[in-house]
């Protein structure tokens, strides 16, 4: 493919982004009901269930939520490659965390796990009542999370289904076990509707092979590997790879433009904590299979599902690989190539 030169698209302005409003799509025009068929004979077998032939959602087992660090400190990052979703969400002074979603696939450990910030509950509330694993937090957003309906696993409550590497520097060495951590939340459950759709490709992409976001202390990019058919990811300019040295990936890759506001909690060096707003409507950038899209997003409460539109479509993600949401505010510096 001839090489074209980096497209930067124009952010959408702050202000659509916290309007609320109703979904865009129902459900039910997702998922397409099966035509009915017409037997002309009698028969004992009974006849097989339709498989379904339109967008699916996300479909699992009981889903574990971890906060992972993402800074060269905490490299190399364990479980990424398991994950159905990962979340990358600004934080104090400039830098960025991942929440990592498990519910298909449980990894044997994952880490190295953070602390919760007030922007996790409205991430996790609309899987259900899930378990969330930190590793500790301030007072002040802990009194945010005991408020939301996840289970809480935190570290500096009970160390039960973690433990510290100590072939790495605190605080980046606290890993969790997610079958433990499953065990001690004894209630989380399999995800609720999301809202994402997984099918083929809809119609009118356009080629682009690689996406690149930059917060004022961070930096992620992806960039399609054709031979894996999947977006290799790389931290801060380095590839972010697995403790076997395979570099993670993404078969979907989210841009979700997302405004943000301060919290009233303060990090060790006096910086507010953002806290994304993820209830309402804004513009999104998706790309899979070395294509991109534009198109819109809304969610019409924390507990909704966040639906992807493009022309009124359903934006669909690819069915492999791990779908990877970059919440990032309107006009920060993305380019897309």
């Amino acid at each position: 493919m001839p090489s074209r030169a980096p497209r930067r698209w124009a952010a959408p302005v702050a202000g659509a982004t916290l309007l609320l409003v109703g979904l865009t799509t129902a459900c039910s025009a997702d998922q397409p009901s099966a035509s009915p068929t017409t037997t002309t004979t009698t028969s004992n077998t009974a006849t097989p269930t339709p498989t379904p032939t339109g967008p699916l959602p996300l479909v699992g087992g009981p889903v574990l939520a971890v906060k992972i660090d993402n800074t060269s400190a905490a490299r190399p990052r364990i479980g990424l490659d398991a994950a159905d979703v990962v979340y990358v969400e600004p934080v104090e002074g400039g830098l960025t965390r991942l929440l990592a979603v498990f519910s298909r696939k449980q990894p044997a450990e994952v880490g190295p796990v953070r602390s919760g910030r007030e922007s996790d509950v409205d991430l996790v509330a609309n899987y259900g009542r899930v378990a969330l694993a930190f590793s500790g937090s301030s007072a002040y957003s802990k009194r945010i999370l005991d408020r939301g309906k996840q289970v809480n696993l935190s570290f500096d409550q009970s160390s039960r289904g973690y433990h510290r590497d100590r072939s790495r520097p605190a605080p980046y060495n606290v890993i969790g076990t997610p079958k433990a951590l499953l065990a001690r939340a004894r209630g989380s459950v399999k995800p609720a509707d999301i809202g994402f759709r997984y099918g083929a490709a809809t119609s009118g992409g356009t080629a682009a092979t690689a996406v690149s976001a930059k917060w004022p202390s961070s930096r992620v990019a992806l960039t399609w590997n054709a031979k894996r058919k999947q977006y290799l990811v790389a931290t801060d300019g380095r590839p972010d790879v697995s403790p076997s040295g395979r570099q993670y990936s993404a078969g979907t890759v989210v841009v979700q433009y997302v405004a943000t506001h301060k919290s009233g909690n303060r990090d060790v060096n006096g910086q507010p904590t953002p806290v994304v707003d993820l209830v309402g409507r804004g513009k999104v950038t998706v790309l899979r299979d070395g294509e991109v899209w534009q198109g819109d997003w809304s969610r019409k409460g924390v507990t909704a599902p966040t639906v992807f539109t493009a022309g009124g479509e359903p934006l669909t993600f690819s069915p492999t690989g791990t779908v990877w949401v970059l919440l990032v505010a309107p006009g920060q510096r993305v380019t897309v190539s």
